[in-house]
């Protein structure tokens, strides 16, 4: 609808046509006083108020009001429309007693029927639909009735609207919220990029932070990440990161989602440095063992696994690469690592002085972007430096400086914390507690060789039970969980259904008692759907 100041622009303009000598270069351009007098008319009555929830104090006291069935006026029924989902240590909300919603529903329908429901009755109304605190409000009759009438509350304050103002409009766009499918096409409009910012409706409508719509937006845009393919999602991938930092409550239900996506696809190996980064940003590093617990509230431990083998192969090719000491890389040390590094639980880098104090651009780059994850080596030559990496349950000591063996220590009874801000050469990392040293001799004919003593390396550790493994991260002789046990592994602490059907032709399905995010993205990635209209439902052939 065009709004009343662009129809009296659009006549001036015309009406001055004939005026005009030559063509303006914007309508009403030679009549700035008019211009801003239109903009300030709008600001009055055109653009979208921001309406503000009712305070809780008052709220609480016109529902004890109510409660007593003391007469109530019309600003404190206002308050009562407001704090249906309210609930106190006493007391449930309004919302989850038959007699008392009764009630409120008779006077929400004498409203209407009169004419009588205002808009702040309405916005009121909003605040308490949107605000009650359940994953799946729909299984709650009253609420159901409550949207039923916020859907006819709608229509009755409109049909009251002498002209239509923005606020309608905007709301006339989002109708679906008060419907069964209530955030099913935000979700979908935010996945496909088509919206981002809500906070216009948000403000409107009266939709806290913490309401079930917002749940069910971002379980639609999660759900549609594990339906994207590799290529669709290596595209997608930098965009739906910017939808988490554009809002930080459910950054790690997204982070979460990528990062198991990431994990079904081909290209896994190959290390993401925007995830790793965002991932180190929000949970810290999953290398140090005392904030791995954090990670796993997230993800399953193969995905955790995946984000320590990037760090631990960033962390060798930085090691061989950047701080290579006096000498030149030892290419065939790096290969002969980087081929166990899918296995690495644990990799620590300790640096030399001269790592330390170098200003240069890449050292600088490097301390900052690893700070907590590096030790400094002390008793040692400035050059050396050395990488702690943990396989199983051994830790081998590698050196930069030619001349050093590496050391092998048993990592459940390690004489040194390799998480030490320092570390002494020969009293920490060199022990004579350590296994025998393995010495890098003879030298190979080509660095990507397994000959000489990378040859005698793959014996010491296949006597340690250490073999490479296949890149997929788990070795040929493994088979596979049965399917049945996949599920039942993964949802081991959530409580749920399982409704096999495949015997008849059916499907099988799982029930999910909670709305849980870390349980519907292990079904996902084990290739269940979710089934239309039933939120904690999923199948799968």
């Amino acid at each position: 609808m065009t709004s009343p100041i662009a129809r009296l622009s659009a006549a001036i303009n015309l009406s001055l046509l004939a005026h005009r000598t030559g063509p303006a270069p914007e309508p009403l351009a030679r009549f700035p006083r008019l211009g801003a007098a239109g903009i300030d008319l709008y600001e009055r009555f055109e653009r979208a108020e921001k309406a503000l929830p009712p305070p809780q104090e008052k709220r609480r006291a016109a529902i004890n009001k109510f409660r007593n069935v003391l007469p109530l006026n019309a600003s404190e029924w206002r308050l009562v429309f407001a704090g249906l989902s309210d609930k106190s240590e006493r007391v449930g909300p309004i919302l989850d007693d038959d007699q008392l919603f009764d009630r409120v529903h008779k006077e929400i329908h004498h409203r209407i029927e009169k004419r009588r429901l205002s808009r702040r009755d309405w916005l009121a109304l909003c605040f308490s639909y949107f605000g009650y605190e359940a994953a799946t409000p729909d299984q709650n009759a009253n609420w159901c009735v409550l949207r039923a009438d916020v859907q006819l509350g709608f229509e009755c304050v409109r049909g009251q609207q002498k002209r239509e103002k923005e606020w309608v409009h905007i709301v006339q766009q989002h109708q679906e919220l008060f419907s069964e499918q209530a955030g099913a096409r935000l979700g979908d409009q935010m996945f496909k990029g088509e919206i981002s910012d809500l906070s216009a409706l948000q403000t409107i409508a009266q939709i806290p932070d913490s309401s079930w719509l917002w749940r069910r937006i971002f379980n639609v845009l999660i759900s549609r990440i594990f339906m994207l393919d590799d290529a669709e999602f290596s595209q997608r991938l930098a965009e739906l990161v910017d939808i988490g930092r554009q809002h930080p409550r459910y950054m790690n239900d997204i982070l979460s989602a990528c990062l198991s996506r990431y994990h079904l696809a081909a290209y896994r190996e190959k290390p993401s440095s925007l995830l790793k980064q965002v991932a180190l940003d929000n949970w810290g590093s999953p290398q140090i063992r005392s904030r791995q617990n954090s990670w796993l509230q997230y993800v399953e431990k193969d995905v955790c696994a995946m984000v320590v083998a990037w760090f631990a192969k960033e962390d060798l090719e930085h090691f061989f690469n950047l701080l290579k000491g006096d000498s030149e890389v030892d290419q065939s040390r790096l290969y002969y690592w980087l081929r166990f590094a899918n296995q690495m639980s644990y990799t620590r880098i300790v640096m030399g002085s001269d790592a330390w104090q170098d200003s240069g651009r890449d050292f600088v780059h490097f301390r900052e972007k690893n700070k907590g994850r590096l030790s400094k080596l002390v008793g040692g030559p400035g050059h050396n430096n050395a990488v702690v990496m943990q396989i199983g349950n051994y830790f081998f000591v590698e050196f930069s400086g030619t001349g050093n063996a590496c050391y092998v220590y048993k990592a459940d009874n390690s004489p040194f914390n390799p998480d030490k801000s320092q570390l002494a050469l020969k009293a920490d990392l060199k022990q004579a507690s350590a296994f025998n040293p393995m010495r890098h001799s003879p030298a190979p004919s080509r660095p990507n060789r397994v000959e000489g003593w990378l040859s005698k390396f793959d014996d010491a550790l296949e006597k340690l039970d250490i073999r490479v493994q296949s890149q997929a991260g788990a070795p040929g002789s493994a088979k596979p969980l049965p399917f049945e046990d996949q599920v039942r592994d993964a949802l081991k602490s959530v409580k749920h259904k399982v409704y096999d059907q495949r015997a008849r032709g059916g499907a099988f399905q799982v029930q999910l008692d909670d709305n849980d995010l870390a349980a519907v993205a292990a079904l996902q990635c084990l290739g269940f759907k979710p089934v239309n209209h039933q939120p904690l439902r999923f199948w799968r052939q």
